[in-house]
C-alpha cells in the first residue's frame, strides 16, 4: 500500500464548536460531517477547550494463563474501560458548569440593569452527571474531520481548581464512557478524509 501524507491528521478546532454535550438518548451522529445541531437542537456547545486537546484512553485488563513451565497458553480479557480527558476553559459558562456538576447543582439568574448573568454552583457529594458527549475536530489542510461520540459519559473526576492571578480558572475533567442500551459502543469514532471523488 502506498504511503499517503493525506492520511496524516492534525486536530484543529472546528468553528462551529469542539466539545458538545446533550442528555442521554439524544439523536446520535452517524458520520463525521453532519452538524450536531442539525441532528438535534439538544446538543450544546461548551465553548473553548484547553490547548492539550482530548486524551482518549482504552484500557483492557488481561489475565494471562500459563501452563506448567510458565508458557502463556491463553489470554483472558477481564475488563475494559474507556475514558476521555480534556479541559473546559469557560468557567463563567452555565452550560459548562451544568455539564460538570449537574443541572440540579447550578442555579442561574439572568442579567438585568443592576448585575450580569449570575451563577451559583453547589459542589457536593451528589453523583456527577452522565450525558452524551461529542468531540469534533478537523484538519483544515486536508478538509478532513474526526469525531468522537460517547452516548453515555459519566463525569468521573474534576481536577484541582486553581484560582490565581497568573492563570485562568478552568476545569480538567475525566469522563468515563459507558455503554448505551445498544451495547459495545462506549466510544464511536467517525472520520472523513476530505478527499472527494476527483480531488
Amino acid at each position: 500500500m502506498t504511503n499517503r501524507a493525506q492520511n496524516i491528521y492534525s486536530a484543529e478546532p472546528v468553528a462551529t464548536g469542539v466539545c458538545f454535550v446533550s442528555p442521554i438518548g439524544t439523536a446520535a451522529p452517524t458520520d463525521a460531517v453532519t452538524a450536531l445541531t442539525t441532528i438535534s437542537p439538544d446538543w450544546v456547545d461548551l465553548g473553548y477547550t484547553g490547548a492539550d486537546g482530548f486524551t482518549e484512553k482504552n484500557d483492557h485488563k488481561t489475565d494471562m494463563k500459563r501452563s506448567l513451565g510458565g508458557k502463556i497458553v491463553k489470554v483472558l480479557f477481564t475488563e475494559f474501560s474507556a475514558t476521555l480527558e480534556f479541559t473546559l476553559m469557560e468557567s463563567l459558562n452555565a452550560d459548562v458548569l451544568k455539564a460538570i456538576f449537574g443541572a440540579s447543582n447550578v442555579q442561574v439568574i439572568a442579567a438585568n440593569e443592576s448585575h450580569g448573568n449570575q451563577v451559583k454552583v453547589l459542589k457536593n457529594s451528589i453523583r456527577l452527571p452522565a450525558s452524551a458527549w461529542c468531540i469534533d475536530t478537523w484538519d483544515d489542510e486536508l478538509n478532513a474531520k474526526y469525531r468522537n461520540y460517547a452516548p453515555n459519559g459519566q463525569v468521573l473526576s474534576v481536577a484541582d481548581i486553581k484560582v490565581v492571578h497568573t492563570d485562568i480558572i478552568e476545569y480538567k475533567i475525566t469522563v468515563e464512557c459507558l455503554e448505551s442500551v445498544i451495547g459495545n459502543d462506549q466510544i464511536s469514532t467517525f472520520t472523513d478524509d476530505g478527499q472527494t471523488t476527483g480531488s
